[in-house]
């Protein structure tokens, strides 16, 4: 199902009647359920939701983009400055795994690793490099992360979107200048908003 902004994708071809406007939640778990909204915009249907600017581009009008700017681990804003996210970020519900830039990346495992020194680090898996070992325990504990958004919407990441398996479930871009991805992983939970007509992104917590 399309539901990007190219003119070919059901949110466009449905626009006259449903209005430019779907949500969708995913689920934490493959036996939790999400759901998914068309035509979800308009007076108190948006009430609970944090707001951020979306961004297009005419050349590529498939994706929603949207100005990361800072991140928070534990509370605290993170000393990244603001000129390494001037990429662009774009929110795909396609990508698994949220990538940053390497310089914004390497703050993140830095400071996380930083508030999981009770647990041992593991080998990487795969493209996660900031991974623990949790053998043996009954139960882990984990810094907060959010992500931090242009307009002042502060996105509170689920624990599910936080840790995969057991690594941390980010990975650094090759260069400052690629585009950032919000991947599926850190959407979770999250009723995720792409109001195309009012021009915002939303996100509302313990959705689903």
């Amino acid at each position: 199902m399309g539901l990007g902004g190219g003119a070919q994708s059901l949110v466009s071809q449905t626009a006259g009647t449903l209005g430019r406007a779907f949500s969708y939640c995913l689920p934490p778990t493959p036996s939790s359920s999400g759901f998914l909204t068309l035509g979800a915009a308009g007076g108190s249907g948006t009430s609970g939701f944090v707001k951020t600017p979306m961004l297009r581009s005419s050349q590529v009008p498939t994706f929603y983009g949207v100005r990361l700017q800072a991140i928070r681990v534990g509370g605290r804003q993170l000393s990244i400055p603001a000129s390494v996210f001037s990429a662009g970020t774009v929110m795909d519900s396609g990508t698994v795994i949220t990538r940053l830039p390497p310089t914004a990346y390497s703050a993140l495992s830095s400071a996380f690793k930083a508030g999981m020194k009770q647990y041992p680090p593991a080998q990487p898996s795969g493209i996660l490099d900031t991974c623990f070992d949790f053998s043996g325990q009954s139960s882990v504990s984990i810094p907060s992360v959010a992500l931090v958004f242009s307009g002042g919407a502060v996105v509170s990441l689920d624990a599910s979107g936080i840790i995969l398996s057991n690594c941390l479930a980010f990975a650094g871009n090759s260069d400052d200048s690629s585009l950032g991805i919000i991947g599926n992983v850190q959407q979770r939970t999250f009723e995720v908003l792409y109001d195309v007509g009012r021009g915002v992104v939303g996100f509302r917590a313990g959705a689903c």
